[in-house]
């Protein structure tokens, strides 16, 4: 990370765990912004919700119903815009300016002092980090532990590891606090010579979990512990188990993905040393690649993305495995990574082939479904169709109850459409939800179908299918989030209306709207119903906010409010300190799929107050449903808010005025994009809040002055000012349909234009479905979405407008 990125960090956050030393290594994000304060009180206390500054006027409450990050204050405003700018130098002494011009109260220098600490450690003042924690250390708060911590990690850094053990002695801390302690220590106490304390503290971490981005590292340097030479004149040992547990060790950090070139150099030494220390015959034959181990290695280079590694390593392991060793377990698996990796190198033709070769002579059930649901997969992007349908046939035939058999149904019908058998595309997909009831693609097979007699002006034969698919879709709708909820409802509207029953159509339009407020689907619906009767329209959004704005949302106190380490997470919080909050509120364990919302919509609330956007939108995006089915109004405007937060408010402001785009839809493309975390890369190599390319984001950059790199596109400022211009840009190049903006931004200017030639009389509604590239048709339909929601969550002037979208696109 950059040191502009690991400045900024203080007020972000990633979401992988991060045991940091105070080094290049520690794992944090730069800040999302951090919004007006906002406190944590039940609907009833709150009363109605205002407009989305109006809570910092609000009184304060006692320390427990109320949350102000001390950065979000006003006499620290000169820090915070420090911060924001990349210079955590200037941002200390701005924060020491503002405390010793007002000092904090007593039961606020803990507070004050870590805040202080922090900067200086971001900037590099290791040495003055170092005596603020200590400082914050001696005030005896919730953060003595913390702040302990700080101080050692930063005197190791300034070069006193054994100043570093003294911070960390005394009674051993619990929680997440003593999975980074130990790895800290351990660091101290090999630099301090003192082996075997490192020892312990390693296997202490290591015993914690196995999750943190730091366990490989941890697990080498364990490793080389164990087979160090012993100390002069230490009394001899058998060195077998020692050396026994550093293979073990070295041999689970490979498999944990692709290691930097020096860790990997680690490990093979480490290895070497160890079969040193072993028996003859021992060390023979563990000498030889354990089969199982190689290909838990092979697998997590594939997951990582490193294709030409995995294939070397597969290669390997497969030559030492032999003919006989490819048809064991670990052969197979071994195999099939292998497979994936061609798959990743889009060597489309090669990856069948092997693939239906390991469906052939593998026995396990699951790895020949996987083999053969792959084997056709990459034959129909080969365009060998016959092939592709021939794989999935047997995967349906041989292993029904798996859970591919669906996928390759649904594939196997589309591969025969693309054959012209177009009659074996329909009879496929109508046996679709009695032959896989339960499949995770009933719906899409049925929607397929459904569109392509569509497609065909067939609205009659597309409607059964549709009426079908809405009585299936029905009980979970709601849950299915904005791009997909009332899918099958909407068309079905459609068909009403083109088949002649206009009543019953509008009728169906005005539920989708009324039940699925700002879905993807229900901006179409209004969208008819507006041009069909306006009237009727301008009163249903009336009626329906009005409704809405009568149902509580309720923020009721959870049980663990007064546990200490919620309290330790409510204080590392308001310090910044987003990483560490984030292991103690994980470690309550109460944010799991079946928390109570009420749970769940306080910590959202708690991390969007702290400036964590990514961890407050994950949030209320991955667990929280209830929302979705409740219009933005009275209580709920707020949850809304939290689902949709306008972080770097000020610099979004600046250049989407700069270049005449909409707020919502640079914000609309930030949340769809990034998730809100200015250090996201893709494997496309795109990065940062709006993710950006190199080379556009230097084509965009010229006349401004700018040539970013990587590292500069994740600093928020360079990144936004890239991306409004980007939009702008898009949106100039298509001046009578300003919206094919969205998919040219995924899939490039040219490819709209493109399908617009093509298609140039489908409706919008039917053109977007007939995107060709999935990912683009997925990202136009969030992205337009959450634009519509920031433009009617953000500018109610606007509200009515932001519901619509185009009926027609202007043909070229």
């Amino acid at each position: 990370m950059t040191k502009l990125g690991v400045a900024l960090a203080l007020l972000g956050l990633s979401g992988a765990l991060a045991a940091s030393a105070c080094s290049g290594d520690v794992e944090e994000r730069r800040p999302p912004g951090l919004p007006a304060r906002v406190p944590l009180r039940t609907a009833a206390e709150r009363g109605p919700v205002g407009p989305p500054d109006a809570s910092a006027a609000r009184p304060a409450e006692t320390d427990d119903a109320s949350f102000i990050p001390l950065l979000a204050t006003p006499a620290l405003a000169e820090a915070r815009a420090a911060l924001e700018a990349g210079d955590s130098a200037r941002a200390a002494l701005a924060v020491q300016a503002a405390f010793a011009k007002a000092p904090p109260a007593a039961d606020g220098v803990e507070a004050a002092q870590f805040l202080l600490a922090r900067l200086r450690e971001l900037s590099g003042d290791f040495t003055g980090a170092a005596a603020s924690y200590d400082l914050a250390a001696s005030a005896g708060g919730r953060l003595r532990g913390y702040a302990h911590l700080g101080a050692a990690r930063c005197l190791l850094q300034a070069g006193e590891p054994r100043d570093a053990l003294g911070r960390l002695d005394g009674p051993p801390p619990d929680g997440p606090l003593a999975v980074e302690a130990a790895l800290v220590a351990a660091d101290a106490a090999r630099l301090s010579g003192d082996a075997d304390r490192a020892v312990e503290s390693l296997r202490t971490y290591l015993r914690a979990g196995d999750l943190a981005v730091e366990a490989s590292r941890a697990m080498l340097d364990l490793a080389e512990l164990l087979v160090r030479p012993p100390s002069p004149g230490a009394a001899p040992g058998d060195p077998a188990p020692s050396a026994r547990e550093a293979i073990d060790l070295a041999e689970r950090a490979r498999t944990r993905g692709p290691l930097p070139r020096k860790d990997a150099a680690r490990a093979e030494t480490t290895i070497a040393r160890a079969l040193s220390l072993l028996p003859a015959a021992e060390r023979i034959a563990r000498a030889r690649p354990d089969p199982a181990v190689e290909s838990l290695r092979v697998r997590a280079l594939v997951d990582a993305r490193a294709f030409d590694e995995a294939l070397a390593a597969a290669d390997a392991a497969l030559a030492a495995l032999g003919e006989n060793g490819r048809r064991t377990a670990a052969g197979c698996e071994t195999e099939l990574s292998r497979v994936r990796a061609l798959g990743g190198l889009r060597r489309w033709g090669a990856g069948a082939d092997e693939a239906g070769d390991v469906a052939r002579h593998c026995t396990d059930p699951d790895v020949r479904a996987r083999a053969l649901f792959l084997a056709g997969k990459y034959a129909d992007v080969d365009k060998r169709w016959a092939a592709a349908v021939k794989y999935y046939e047997t995967l349906e035939r041989e292993e029904p109850k798996h859970k591919l058999a669906d996928d390759a149904r649904v594939r196997e019908a589309l591969t025969y459409r693309e054959m012209g058998a177009e009659g074996r595309f329909t009879e496929l997909l109508t046996r679709l939800p009695d032959d896989y009831p339960d499949g995770d693609l009933v719906l899409d097979g049925m929607f397929q179908l459904a569109l392509h007699r569509i497609e065909k002006g067939d609205w009659g034969s597309a409607a059964t299918v549709l009426d079908r698919a809405s009585t299936i879709a029905a009980p979970t709708d709601g849950k299915r989030g904005q791009e997909f909820a009332g899918r099958e409802r909407y068309f079905r509207a459609r068909a009403l209306a083109a088949t002649g029953d206009v009543p019953k159509s509008l009728d169906e339009y005005e539920a989708v709207v009324r039940e699925l407020p700002l879905s993807y689907y229900a901006l179409h619906a209004y969208s008819r119903l507006a041009e069909a009767a306006p009237a009727r329209a301008a009163g249903l959004l009336e009626k329906t906010l009005g409704d809405a704005a009568k149902t509580a949302f309720s923020l009721d106190r959870p049980p663990f409010w007064d546990e200490e380490g919620f309290l330790r997470a409510i204080a590392l919080l308001r310090v910044g300190d987003l990483v560490r909050a984030k292991r103690e509120l994980d470690s309550l364990g109460v944010v799991r799929a079946d928390a109570a919302p009420a749970v769940l919509w306080t910590i959202a609330r708690l991390y969007g107050e702290a400036g964590a956007a990514k961890l407050s939108n994950d949030l209320a995006r991955g667990l929280l449903t209830d929302y979705l089915v409740r219009w933005p109004a009275g209580d709920w405007q707020r949850a809304w808010e939290i689902a949709f937060p306008r972080p770097y408010h000020d610099l979004v402001q600046r250049e989407t005025s700069r270049n005449d785009v909409p707020e919502s839809l640079v914000y609309a493309v930030m949340r769809e994009e990034s998730s809100f975390d200015p250090d996201a890369e893709s494997p496309a190599k795109a990065y940062g809040l709006m993710q950006l390319i190199v080379p556009t984001a230097r084509l965009f950059g010229k006349s401004i002055g700018l040539s970013p790199d990587a590292d500069a596109l994740k600093r928020p400022a360079v990144n936004v000012a890239l991306g409004a211009r980007v939009l702008a840009g898009l949106t100039r190049s298509f001046p009578e349909n300003p919206l094919l903006a969205i998919p040219g931004y995924n899939a490039g200017a040219q490819k709209p234009k493109r399908w617009l030639r093509e298609r140039p009389t489908v409706d919008f509604d039917v053109w977007v479905e007939l995107i060709p590239y999935l990912e683009t048709r997925r990202y136009t339909k969030r992205v337009l979405a959450s634009r519509a929601s920031y433009a009617f969550l953000y500018a109610p002037s606007a509200a009515e407008l932001a519901l619509k979208l185009p009926i027609r696109l202007v043909p070229p």
